[in-house]
């Protein structure tokens, strides 16, 4: 009886679940607006921030690479060929290849171009060594406010993202079960909101991000 009763409430908590995703799915999704050229002091200093806590870089190394990167896109957006050609020299061959891969998941407006926050976030991918590494970079990339938690959206578009990366269309049913596959891991409290401590802990028990890991 035990083992009915128990695959009985796993059942019962995988309908909670894509109850949860589905009702995600239909919410309206926000527009991601890229962080033209930072207009004042304050705008900055959040974003700044935001960086510092998602990435090891110093505060004063970011402003340094603000600036560079204002010099460089003076309205505030690169694209994909200036990424390539600025990232070439550490990169070689692998920065188009780099180039082509990032851009699917933050040029998500076909707009052809990415801003800093974005640039700092992709630049950062070039130094993940460990599953641990990867798994921070990808919450930090999908938490896009720097919150701290992430929800079934974000998931969706993690999903979504880490497909686009890797060259992979991919259809509404098996979005949905790769979303409910990683919430069911990982959304151990069952509070619909996901922290990077819990991200990280527990992802690898998800089929698809142990594929996705062992796979890269």
């Amino acid at each position: 009886m035990g083992d009915v009763e128990a695959l009985s409430k796993k059942g019962q908590e995988s309908k909670k679940i894509r109850k949860r995703v589905n009702a995600a799915d239909k919410k309206p999704k926000k527009a991601k607006k890229k962080v033209a050229a930072v207009e004042n002091e304050e705008t900055l200093e959040k974003m700044v921030a935001v960086l510092v806590a998602k990435t090891e870089l110093s505060e004063d190394a970011i402003r340094s690479q603000h600036a560079s990167f204002l010099k460089e896109c003076p309205e505030g957006e690169m694209t994909k060929e200036r990424f390539v050609e600025l990232s070439e020299t550490v990169l070689g061959d692998e920065a188009q290849f780099l180039a082509d891969s990032l851009f699917r998941v933050f040029d998500d407006d076909n707009s052809g171009s990415m801003d800093f926050q974005e640039y700092i976030m992709a630049l950062n991918a070039t130094k993940l060594n460990t599953p641990e590494d990867k798994l921070r970079w990808i919450f930090n990339v999908f938490d896009r406010d720097g919150g701290g938690s992430i929800d079934a959206v974000e998931i969706q578009e993690m999903v979504k993202g880490l497909f686009a990366m890797a060259g992979v269309e991919i259809g509404q049913e098996e979005l949905l079960d790769c979303t409910e596959d990683i919430m069911e891991a990982i959304d151990v409290d069952g509070d619909g909101d996901i922290t990077q401590d819990e991200f990280i802990e527990h992802a690898c028990k998800s089929e698809f991000m142990a594929n996705m890991l062992n796979a890269e």
